[in-house]
């Protein structure tokens, strides 16, 4: 009896690590996948255009215009703590603008590397906000304003852009593509939230509960105060904050151009970095790695801007915007995990 038990148990045990490793590597699937997109993008272009001149570009890219770029992506950051500061603010819990700014680093590492459309992100946001002394319905609401007023600002920047684009250019079918893909995306997610916002936890199917990632962000948002949900001070605040976030990357992405001397119109980059960020954001990889960079690339050929050139911009502008920003983001994950580990122990 005993062998047998020890059989049965070091059995199940192995399957576990089995499933553990398939787990694993099921989790960084879309990465893995985005990258080879990335890796195509970079090719077919530099095969249509001249790879020499794509590297000359870079070398040579003025850096006062980066510096720029840099000053933008800050800026970033500042707009997107402010957002969760607003709230925070508006249920009187006093928590610093500085820290939701390293937060917000933190955070936007996170959804850039682990594929749960932003589910683990959102996650780090709200048990952090806890540990600052929020409750759970002034964390959940935090999670909610932040949702909506970034669906709400992509939408905005949607319609400004296809009016941008046809007054100039004409519609072309991918445009019309990846916007019918947003409205439907969008569309599915907001009405999940409204539903969520509006039933007990109870009448909520159990099997969505029980997906990892998005069920724990079910039960939070379910968890969050009407005013979160009807709060139009807080919507339209947060939203105009989500729109800055929007043109300050559209203005990265114009001082990459700049940088590399093949400026356009700020109205025609705007236009081309909006069509791209809803094309990266149901895309579901994470980070949008390689399908933002290819309808970026695209859009921006669309708009008379040359393949090599038009590369080269949107590379450095995703280092700048993607990759870089995560060693200061994970240094500050690695802390912001250790505080809510020790949490626990401390009350």
């Amino acid at each position: 009896m005993n062998a047998n038990a020890t059989t049965v148990a070091g059995g199940m045990a192995k399957k576990k690590r089995h499933d553990a490793e398939k787990g694993g590597l099921r989790q960084y699937r879309g990465l893995i996948f985005g990258l080879f997109i990335l890796a195509g993008v970079i090719y077919f272009a530099l095969h249509i255009g001249e790879g020499e001149q794509f590297l000359r570009l870079v070398w040579r890219a003025n850096p006062i215009w980066l510096g720029i770029g840099v000053l933008y992506q800050i800026g970033t950051y500042v707009a997107l703590g402010a957002i969760w500061w607003i709230v925070v603010r508006h249920f009187k819990v006093d928590i610093g603008l500085g820290e939701l700014t390293l937060l917000s680093l933190a955070k936007f590492s996170l959804e850039k590397i682990v594929p749960t459309a932003g589910f683990g992100g959102s996650l780090l946001l709200v048990r952090s906000v806890e540990s600052r002394g929020a409750s759970e319905s002034v964390a959940a609401a935090t999670l909610l304003v932040d949702v909506l007023s970034n669906y709400a600002a992509r939408a905005i920047s949607i319609v400004i852009a296809v009016a941008i684009i046809w007054a100039a250019e004409g519609l072309h079918w991918t445009i019309v593509l990846v916007c019918a893909m947003f409205i439907l995306f969008a569309a599915g997610i907001l009405g999940g939230i409204y539903w969520f916002t509006s039933v007990p936890l109870e009448k909520i199917p159990r099997f969505l509960l029980k997906i990892p990632a998005v069920g724990s962000v079910i039960k939070t948002i379910s968890e969050a105060p009407p005013e979160a949900m009807h709060s139009k001070t807080l919507f339209w605040s947060a939203t105009g904050l989500q729109f800055l976030i929007l043109l300050l990357d559209a203005a990265t992405l114009d001082a990459m151009l700049r940088a590399i001397g093949h400026s356009s119109s700020p109205e025609k980059v705007f236009a081309s970095f909006s069509i791209a960020g809803v094309a990266s954001m149901v895309s579901l990889i994470p980070g949008g790695v390689g399908a933002f960079e290819g309808v970026q690339v695209l859009m921006l050929g669309l708009l008379r801007v040359p393949v090599n050139a038009g590369l080269a911009a949107t590379l450095m502008f995703r280092v700048l915007v993607l990759w870089l920003p995560m060693i200061p983001g994970f240094i500050i994950l690695k802390r912001e995990s250790k505080h809510l580990v020790e949490e626990p122990g401390a009350n």
